[in-house]
């Protein structure tokens, strides 16, 4: 099986189109990809703190691995197998950019106010999270950051924020194993990132930061020919979901209507049902999940599309 680690190839703060791959694979491989956490390494016991002088970027990302045989107007899929903590523990905290992803005008240093910076290391073991001496979370990995490099009218975009039709850092819980992420070719070989994994985390991320961890990833990457995909597209064992977000001039309400209305047109171009139809049902048995606030994913429970079948 092929691997490929951050700590031989780097750490990546963009999805770029301009970077040299790091791995070249082929349709239907599985390989493992080592990343680190969203703060670069620099949390690992108390009293350690997100130092941006130092590392002014977070969610790093390994990347990109080149897709043989990817054109434009393609997509690719990447199914997720495992996902494995390498350290036994994660960790969450604030820093600058939680008090931005709370609030975006400058409450806080209007106030003249701080979140605290002591970070929670959070030990992970028996299928559990330690979140403190009284409170444990149940263990569910889940890949934060996964996207190609973006449309060229995008050039390069921040692994940190940003998510758009190439995926990115779209912070959804049922990226997960034994889930399957479609995406979009914008590029020869699509040029696939991937990091920011988390052993846990609630939808809306709200605090902004999830319990942060370096973990091993198992995936198997494959390519659709000729099939082009518009939004990122999600398959878990029971539903389908579509993927929006929001951008300038568009809003979580938005994303939230773009998303179902993508499966709509997917459900009337896979299975036949008749696009209004399909509005109107999803309109009594969707689904919308909130990733962190900027991304929204509609979806339908798979027991819908075996009645189609």
């Amino acid at each position: 099986m092929r691997q490929v680690s951050f700590r031989d190839v780097g750490l990546k703060y963009t999805l770029s189109p301009y970077e040299e791959p790091v791995l070249h694979v082929k349709p239907g491989e599985s390989l493992k990809i080592e990343v680190e956490d969203a703060s670069s390494g620099q949390i690992r016991a108390r009293g350690d703190r997100r130092d941006r002088s130092q590392i002014p970027f977070g969610n790093p990302v390994v990347g990109p691995i080149y897709i043989e045989d990817a054109e434009v107007g393609d997509s690719i899929s990447v199914a997720v197998e495992e996902i494995t903590p390498t350290i036994g523990q994660g960790a969450t905290y604030f820093s600058e950019f939680n008090e931005g992803y709370l609030s975006s005008p400058p409450i806080f240093r209007l106030m003249k106010m701080r979140l605290p910076r002591e970070p929670k290391i959070c030990k992970i073991e028996d299928g559990k999270v330690h979140f403190s001496e009284e409170i444990t979370i149940p263990y569910q990995p889940m890949v934060g950051t996964i996207g190609v490099a973006p449309h060229p009218e995008a050039e390069s975009i921040s692994s940190g924020v940003l998510p758009g039709r190439h995926g990115g850092n779209m912070d959804l819980p049922d990226i997960r194993p034994r889930s399957t992420v479609f995406l979009p070719v914008f590029h020869r070989g699509a040029l696939l990132y991937l990091g920011d994994v988390h052993a846990a985390q609630g939808d809306g991320e709200i605090s902004g930061t999830a319990i942060e961890m370096p973990a091993e990833v198992k995936v198997k990457v494959d390519l659709l020919k000729g099939e082009e995909t518009v939004w990122p597209r999600i398959e878990t064992e029971r539903e389908v979901m579509f993927v929006a977000t929001t951008s300038a001039g568009r809003s979580l309400e938005d994303a939230i209507r773009i998303a179902f209305l993508e499966l709509v047109m997917w459900l009337e171009e896979r299975y036949g049902l008749e696009r209004f139809d399909g509005l109107m049902l999803c309109s009594q048995v969707g689904k919308i999940k909130i990733g962190n606030l900027w991304t929204a994913a509609a979806g339908i429970e798979k027991k819908y599309l075996e009645m189609l079948r």
